[in-house]
């Protein structure tokens, strides 16, 4: 049946020719590869050249490596309540020497001792509310930062801090020396023990 509509008949003859072409280009031997050539990861972590018309893989992995801490940083605070701003500073300093000294009793380094804060307010308010003699009081409180390198010695270390006048223990956190040397020690599985 001829066509009556040349519209119709361009569209028919493009599709012919589309999948002709498409047909010839998959087909006919010495076709050039629709992809370039591919990088392939080894290993061993270098890169070799895939051969031509190849598909690229590129494989990935995750490790672990589990190293014990060795060091702790401790906040430890010593708060005392007096009548006068000037025996309230006083008082809290008097204490915080004696922790000090504690602390250097037990082997931690002046160094690794540090006064991380200090606060002196009015107080007028008890347990039971407001206080009806002496209705002022001051509140003073002193904080040291302490970086404890012997895991071992933590607990003797906070008892003789206690024993010393410290009435805080904020927080004792562990921490690793070198998070960087860790990090490459992961990724490379030389860490000294691996999951």
């Amino acid at each position: 049946m001829p066509y009556t509509n040349p519209f119709r008949m361009a569209v028919d003859i493009g599709m012919i020719l589309a999948f002709t072409v498409t047909a010839l280009f998959v087909l006919l031997p010495g076709t050039p590869p629709m992809l370039p050539d591919a990088v392939l990861l080894t290993s061993s972590g270098t890169a070799s050249q895939a051969s031509t018309g190849s598909y690229g893989v590129t494989a990935a992995s995750k490790g672990t490596v589990s190293i014990e801490p060795t060091t702790a940083t401790a906040t430890i605070g010593v708060e005392v309540l007096r009548p006068t701003v000037k025996e309230a500073s006083s008082a809290a300093q008097a204490v915080l020497a004696d922790v000090a000294t504690a602390l250097v009793a037990q082997s931690i380094d002046e160094a690794d001792i540090q006064i991380s804060h200090f606060s002196i307010f009015a107080e007028n308010t008890g347990p039971l509310g407001l206080l009806n003699e002496n209705p002022t009081r001051y509140h003073a409180s002193n904080t040291l930062f302490i970086t404890i390198r012997d895991l071992d010695s933590i607990d003797a270390v906070l008892d003789a801090a206690i024993d010393a006048g410290a009435n805080n223990i904020f927080s004792v956190d562990f921490s690793l020396p070198d998070p960087p040397v860790v990090e490459t020690e992961r990724q490379t599985g030389a860490g000294p023990r691996q999951n």
